[in-house]
C-alpha cells in the first residue's frame, strides 16, 4: 500500500483543492464520519476522506485485522464465490498467471490455483498472509505493498482486485506500481464501493460503506473510468449488482 503525508496546513485541511480523480475544483461537503470530513466532486462524483488521515492511524488498522476470523469462518464459500468469477471472465484472459491484489486469506488465489492458474496473493497485512499460506499452500504469496514484489512477480495475465481501492491513501501511486507487473492486455477485476449506486441514501454519511479510516475514497462510475483510462486501462464494461457494488472489467493497454 503506498502511503500520502497527511494534510500541512490549517487551510489544507479544512478543504480540498483539488479532486485527485477529475482534476475537478469544485466540492460540496459531504459530512462528517467517525470525526472525519468527507466531500463530494462535483465533477466526477467521486467522495473521499479530507484530509487524509496520518499515516500511523491508517496503519494500525492492519496492524491486527478483525475481520481475518470472520473470513476464515467462510472460507470455503469464498473460495467457491471466487471460482464462479474467475470462470466467468478466464475466456478474457490471455494467459495463465493470475494475482490477487489484496488476497487477505487467500480464497481467491486458491480459486484460481484449481482452475488450473499459477496463482500469486499479495496483501500488506502479515496475518492475512500467514493464514494464506498455512491455509492454501499451493499458491505463492507476498506480505507487504506493492511496491516491494519480488522482482520476479510480473507478466500477469489476470488481476483481481477486490475491495481494496478504497482503502488505499494514495490509489495513483499504487496503480502505477501494480500495472508495471501486469502483461499488456491483461485483464483486471475491480469491485469498490458504488457511491453513484441507486441504493446509496441521501445522507451519504448514513451509507453503510462510509466507515473511514479503513474506507477513505468512494467512487463512481465516471470516476473510475477516469481514473482507469489515466493508468493505462480501457473499461470492457461495468457489472451490474443490486447492491451498492461498483464492479468492473477493464484491460491493460
Amino acid at each position: 500500500m503506498t502511503q500520502t503525508e497527511p494534510a500541512k496546513t490549517a487551510r489544507d485541511a479544512a478543504e480540498p483543492s483539488t479532486c485527485i480523480i477529475c482534476r475537478g475544483t469544485n466540492f460540496r461537503f459531504a459530512g462528517t464520519s467517525h470525526g472525519y470530513r468527507i466531500f463530494h466532486c462535483e465533477g466526477c462524483g467521486f467522495h473521499f476522506v479530507h484530509p487524509t488521515p496520518p499515516l500511523d492511524e491508517i496503519a494500525a488498522i492492519y496492524e491486527k485485522y478483525s475481520s481475518n476470523t470472520l473470513y476464515s469462518a467462510k472460507a470455503d464459500r469464498k473460495v467457491q464465490r471466487a471460482m464462479k468469477q474467475i470462470k466467468r471472465y478466464r475466456r478474457l484472459a490471455k494467459g495463465p498467471r493470475f494475482i490477487d491484489f489484496g488476497c487477505n486469506i487467500g480464497t481467491a488465489v486458491e480459486a484460481a490455483h484449481r482452475l488450473g492458474f499459477e496463482a500469486y496473493g499479495v496483501d500488506i497485512d502479515e496475518e492475512s498472509v500467514g493464514i494464506a499460506r498455512k491455509q492454501y499452500p499451493s499458491g505463492r504469496y507476498h506480505a507487504g505493498p506493492v511496491e516491494s514484489l519480488p522482482e520476479d512477480w510480473k507478466d500477469f495475465d489476470f488481476a483481481f482486485m477486490i475491495e481494496v481501492i478504497e482503502h488505499l491513501p494514495d490509489p495513483h501511486a499504487y496503480f502505477e506500481a501494480m500495472r508495471g507487473r501486469l502483461k499488456p492486455g491483461a485483464l483486471l477485476y475491480l469491485t469498490t464501493p458504488d457511491a453513484g449506486h441507486w441504493r446509496v441514501p441521501r445522507d451519504f454519511t448514513a451509507w453503510k460503506e462510509v466507515f473511514p479510516p479503513q474506507h477513505l475514497h468512494y467512487f463512481t462510475r465516471k470516476a473510475m473510468r477516469r481514473f482507469l483510462t489515466d493508468h493505462g486501462f480501457e473499461v470492457i464494461r461495468f457489472i451490474w449488482s443490486p447492491k451498492s457494488r461498483l464492479k468492473v472489467l477493464a484491460r491493460k493497454l
